[in-house]
């Protein structure tokens, strides 16, 4: 387990001299005084866009709506032409890094950000764990995507310590019935302030406890940040139930074209400060997020359609006080979530094709029952058997003891909605 803790320990401390540490040295102080004051926070985003020369309205304490003919930017034009909307490097953009991913589309995307994009987007973390009640250098759990352990720990231990964080880092991908006591033991003793965990992570925990009639029993828990996922009514009540503390939900993307927070009294809040977001109305009382990013000056996109939707609030002003408009829910990145015949839970796999951008055009994990997948996948000429032992290692790293296989096809099946599911189930091979 010392290997794991090391190379993340390494990882963390990196991440803290980097990012972290001016995020919240620079970054926040500006922020927190937008919270309660919409004279600073206008004036903080007619700042940000001149700087960035992207149009976005200085008023950030109402919701705003998509004008009528205005010109959206898709995500497909982005994912075939990226390098359309990269600026040219100058001040305050020479250090820069392209990032890939797949989100819950299986589509793989190409972004370039700034060194200052990263620290800016931790400033905002900061502040949203700063409303949780947390402070530097107290602890935190880690239930999420992350390779923590080897595929069978002999010490049955499936976590391990960021030293340098503070963090109890647990794997998502051996979350089972008959592994959930022990994790329960070991937040437990660690006894966190915060716990970062997907939806389908804290919900399989959360169910557990209330099942056995049991509550959380650490003292210091002041809070649950969940993100990557949706986060149903359901599970936001269960969690609440087992762990006796409030679920703050963030909502975030990889464009950094939006983001939403949650406060102390567990409403959501569009961070005005964050980006220039507009709502296009769907027709049915929920509106598609369309964001103009603040924060990247080396691809800024503009009138981004996000394709995640969201339920408007009714307008009033939220019990904590703070100015930026609030949303009733967050609609999307809806997955399937799957158990295994050993009683693994899974879910969130997209990490499987990230970095496969370049000849792969968008992929799909196809469960067949009985622990086999397919990796069902549209490709270019140039993708290679190589490619294919990369996705399957990758997969295998965070499902181990499964049967899977590469399927290359001419097309995903859509839905109505002409989107497919990232996660699909074989029905025909369950029956």
């Amino acid at each position: 387990m010392w290997t794991y803790s090391l190379k993340l320990s390494l990882r963390s401390l990196v991440r803290e001299l980097a990012r972290n540490l001016w995020g919240r040295v620079l970054v926040y102080p500006v922020l927190a005084r937008n919270e309660y004051s919409t004279a600073n926070l206008n004036a903080y985003i007619a700042r940000r866009a001149r700087h960035l020369r992207v149009p976005v309205a200085p008023d950030g304490a109402r919701l705003q709506r998509v004008a009528p003919g205005a010109k959206l930017l898709e995500k497909t034009e982005v994912k075939q032409h990226p390098e359309r909307f990269v600026r040219p490097r100058g001040l305050g953009s020479l250090i820069r890094n392209t990032i890939k991913t797949s989100g819950t589309s299986g589509s793989p995307l190409t972004l370039v950000q700034t060194l200052g994009t990263v620290v800016r987007e931790e400033g905002f973390v900061y502040r949203q764990l700063r409303w949780i009640g947390w402070r530097p250098g107290q602890r935190r759990a880690w239930i999420r995507g992350d390779i923590v352990c080897d595929d069978q720990p002999k010490d049955g231990r499936y976590w391990c310590r960021d030293w340098v964080g503070n963090m109890l880092m647990m794997s998502s991908y051996h979350l089972s019935n008959a592994t959930i006591g022990a994790y329960v033991q070991a937040l437990e003793e660690y006894d966190p302030v915060v716990i970062h965990a997907y939806p389908s992570s804290i919900a399989a925990i959360a169910n557990w406890l209330n099942a056995a009639g049991r509550r959380y029993a650490g003292r210091s828990l002041r809070g649950v940040m969940t993100s990557s996922e949706t986060l149903e009514p359901a599970v936001r009540e269960a969690v609440t139930r087992a762990f006796g503390v409030v679920v703050f939900d963030w909502y975030g993307q990889a464009e950094r074209v939006s983001a939403i927070g949650t406060c102390e009294h567990g409403h959501y809040h569009l961070l005005t400060d964050y980006a220039g977001v507009e709502l296009l109305d769907k027709g049915d009382g929920s509106a598609e997020l369309v964001g103009t990013t603040l924060n990247n000056r080396a691809m800024p996109l503009v009138r981004y359609r996000t394709g995640d939707t969201v339920v408007p609030g009714e307008g009033e002003a939220c019990p904590c006080g703070r100015v930026f408009p609030t949303v009733q829910a967050i609609v999307g990145r809806q997955e399937k979530i799957l158990t295994l015949p050993d009683g693994r839970i899974v879910a969130r796999l997209d990490r499987i094709f990230q970095g496969h951008d370049r000849n792969l055009v968008e992929g799909q994990v196809l469960y067949h029952g009985e622990a086999r997948f397919t990796l069902r996948v549209v490709v270019t000429e140039g993708f290679t058997e190589q490619d294919e032992a990369a996705l399957i290692e990758k997969f295998l790293l965070r499902v181990p003891g499964v049967k899977v296989a590469v399927e290359r096809v001419a097309a995903i099946p859509r839905g109505p909605n002409g989107k497919f599911e990232f996660i699909a189930v074989d029905n025909r091979a369950l029956r």
